[in-house]
C-alpha cells in the first residue's frame, strides 16, 4: 500500500519560469514600451503590431500615430503628399480651398471639406465647434507645389535598422546637418540596395531645399545611377 506524507511537496521539473511583463509607455496610456517602439518605426502604427481587442484600445496612440511630427507614419505621410503635388494634384477647387483654409479664410464646414480630410490636408471632426486647421500634410502638399525641389546627392551616414531610418547628409539643404529619411524608401527595386549598403551608395533625390527643418526635407525619386550604369543593354542598343 503507498503511504502519502503531509510534508512539503517537492516539484520535480523545478520551478516554473514566468515572462515578466513589459514595462508600461511612459509616454502613453495605451501600449507597453517595447509596442511604441515597434509602433513608431511602422507605418501601420502600434496598431498594425497587435491582433483582437488590442487593436482598437492601442488605435491612435500619439507614440506612433500619423499625425505625430517623427513616427514613420508621419515620415511616410509627408512623401505621399509630396508625391500627390508634384505628380497627382488635386483639382482646381480644391487646391483654392485647401489654400483658403491656408490662410484662414475657411473656419467652418464647406462641401468639398471632406474631401480634403480624407487626404489628411487638413484636421475637422463633424459636428466640433473647433476651427478648421492646415496639418503637416497640407502643408507639404501646397510645399510641394509652391516651392523649388531639386536634385541633391544623398549620402547615408548611418542606418538604424531598428527604427527604419537612416541619418543622412543632403547638400542641397545642408552640408552639416542630418536628416532623418526611410530605410524604406533607399531600399527599393529600383536602388537594388541592401539596408547594409546604403553608407557606401551614391544616390540621389529630388528634395525641397528650402525646407523650414531637417524633419521636412522630403525626399522623393530617388534614384541609384549604379543600377543604369550597370543595366545591360538590348540587342538594338537601348538600356
Amino acid at each position: 500500500m503507498t503511504m502519502y506524507c503531509d510534508g512539503p511537496v517537492h516539484e520535480p521539473f523545478g520551478p516554473e519560469y514566468v515572462r515578466p511583463q513589459n514595462a508600461d509607455c511612459p509616454d502613453c496610456e495605451c501600449c507597453t514600451a517595447a509596442l511604441c517602439a515597434k509602433g513608431r518605426a511602422n507605418v501601420t502604427e502600434c496598431a498594425g503590431n497587435v491582433d483582437g481587442e488590442m487593436k482598437e484600445r492601442v488605435a491612435n496612440c500619439p507614440c506612433s500615430a500619423e499625425s505625430t511630427r517623427g513616427t514613420l507614419a508621419w515620415r511616410a505621410g509627408m512623401i505621399r503628399a509630396t508625391t500627390y503635388a508634384t505628380e497627382r494634384p488635386l483639382r482646381e477647387e480644391l487646391e483654392h480651398l485647401l489654400r483658403a483654409i491656408a490662410d484662414g479664410q475657411v473656419n467652418g464646414f464647406t462641401e468639398l471639406l471632406p474631401k480634403l480630410v480624407v487626404r489628411r490636408y487638413v484636421s475637422w471632426t463633424p459636428g466640433s465647434t473647433t476651427q478648421v486647421a492646415l496639418t503637416d500634410f497640407g502643408r507639404a502638399y501646397l510645399d510641394g507645389l509652391d516651392l523649388p525641389r531639386t536634385e541633391s546627392l544623398v549620402s547615408v551616414q548611418s542606418v538604424d535598422e531598428a527604427a527604419r531610418t537612416v541619418q543622412a547628409l543632403i547638400p542641397a539643404f545642408s552640408a552639416e546637418q542630418p536628416v532623418t529619411v526611410p530605410m524604406d524608401i533607399l531600399t527599393t527595386r529600383r536602388t537594388e540596395l541592401s539596408p547594409p549598403e546604403l553608407t557606401e551608395a551614391t544616390l540621389y533625390a529630388e528634395v525641397n531645399p528650402g525646407a523650414r527643418t531637417a524633419d521636412d526635407v522630403v525626399l522623393t525619386k530617388v534614384r541609384n545611377p549604379a543600377v543604369v550604369a550597370d543595366r545591360p543593354k538590348s540587342p538594338d542598343g537601348a538600356r
